[in-house]
């Protein structure tokens, strides 16, 4: 293995000024959440001691859990004995690795890149290899990895345009992380030339597909439909003001008075505000988590509950993609289209441009500019039943085709597993 690249100057000078500040933060958010080993395990202290050698995977929050998820069964399928320990960055990340991989695989939080934590965590944990989840870039850490001749790969690699953009110091930064990375299994063709450009070693990046393809449904947990006394089109993963934006439209529409909206927002929490914008809108209006009743005069129904989204959309007759019509880059299509559903979404879906143009250029999904255009589209599908199960089926061939894109990954570690 070649020589560790220290990391670049200006990124060892900023991460020592702002020490201080960075341990506070995380003891202020452990504090927050209750979560006493967090604040402990970011700093260096309080880590497992493993003597087994265990593949490490790190995944920064819940999208790269559920990202991570798929690999991991494959992997547990197909190295029955192979030890892994799992890391997150954020309380809610481990929150969801618990809920995904039970006690059966242990999980610990990343330390900040400070050179002692992350010597500490390293020499605890021993893994035989790291795997580092779509975007994550800690040069301290990259750098000990190879220091300690621990194999470092980027699985499911992606970068955005504005990641690429960023200034020249920043981009230096980057590429020296990058120079101690063993292997870059990226996402797209284009994820692949965007780490190639960020200072990558061409001959390390290879291309697999989106993991996000693989089905991430644990065997033992089935989609249960959520039947409603109405017929219902979802508005699922919404952002703040995207609600207001869907509400206004779907009222001065014809749909409300034949058709329910189902809002699952993307943060729950964010009820009181939701309610605050929808409630001088109507009142006919009910709220799940308050176990309001739906009855032909409902019109809109606010399903402010954690884990039922896939339920909702294997009944919805159609779906509306949150995060689109507000720029926050669109939120996760595949699994709409695992179920077979038609997809509808704004103009901002850069951070899933791969799938939004899989989907797209096979006439299986509907993009619009805004949420007037949007419960239009609705209106015109409706008319045409046997359009939105063409489309849907289209959309499902898509994706099922891809499902096994878990265990090309695995194929790929394989020199690291050992």
């Amino acid at each position: 293995m070649s020589t560790a690249v220290k990391p670049d100057w200006r990124y060892r000078a900023l991460v020592t000024a702002s020490a201080p500040l960075l341990a506070w933060i995380s003891i202020a958010q452990a504090r927050r959440v209750d979560d006493e080993r967090m604040a402990r395990q970011k700093l260096g202290h309080d880590l497992p001691e493993r003597h087994d050698r265990p593949v490490w995977i790190h995944m920064a929050s819940v999208g790269e859990v559920n990202a991570a998820y798929p690999l991991i069964m494959a992997l547990r399928q197909h190295h029955p004995n192979l030890p892994i320990i799992v890391s997150t960055f954020t309380p809610t990340g481990a929150e969801m690795a618990a809920k995904k991989f039970g006690p059966e695989i242990e999980h610990v939080y990343l330390p900040l890149d400070f050179n002692k934590a992350i010597t500490t965590f390293l020499r605890q944990i021993n893994p035989r290899c790291a795997l580092i989840m779509e975007t994550e870039i800690w040069p301290r850490l990259f750098y000990h990895c190879r220091q300690n001749q621990i194999p470092l790969v980027i699985v499911n690699g992606r970068l955005s345009k504005r990641t690429i953009n960023k200034p020249a110091w920043i981009r230096a930064i980057y590429q020296k992380a990058l120079m101690n990375v063993g292997q870059v299994l990226a996402r797209s063709d284009k994820d692949a030339e965007h780490f190639i450009d960020l200072g990558a070693e061409q001959h390390k990046v290879q291309v697999i597909d989106n993991i996000k393809f693989a089905n991430s449904q644990p065997a033992d947990q089935k989609t249960t439909p959520i039947k409603l006394p109405r017929p219902y089109i979802v508005a699922a993963s919404t952002h703040d003001d995207e609600e207001l934006q869907l509400s206004r439209a779907w009222l001065a529409s014809d749909l409300s008075s034949d058709y329910l909206l189902v809002i699952v927002p993307r943060h729950p929490k964010r009820k009181a505000a939701i309610l605050q914008h929808l409630r001088p809108l109507t009142d006919k209006l009910a709220v799940r988590s308050d176990d309001d009743e739906v009855n032909n005069d409902t019109r809109i129904y606010l399903a402010d509950t954690f884990g039922e989204l896939q339920d909702f959309i294997a009944a919805a007759e159609l779906v509306c993609m949150g995060g689109s019509l507000i720029p926050r880059g669109g939120q996760n299509l595949i699994e709409v289209a695992r179920q077979g559903k038609v997809a509808l979404f704004g103009p901002h879906m850069d951070n899933f441009a791969d799938e939004r143009d899989l989907l797209l250029n096979n006439q299986a999904a509907i993009q619009v500019d805004n949420a007037e255009v949007l419960i239009n589209k609705i209106a015109e599908l409706l008319t045409h039943p046997e359009r939105i199960q063409e489309m849907g089926q289209r959309a499902k061939n898509l994706v099922d085709a891809k499902s096994k894109v878990a265990e090309r990954y695995v194929e790929a570690l394989a020199p690291y597993l050992v």
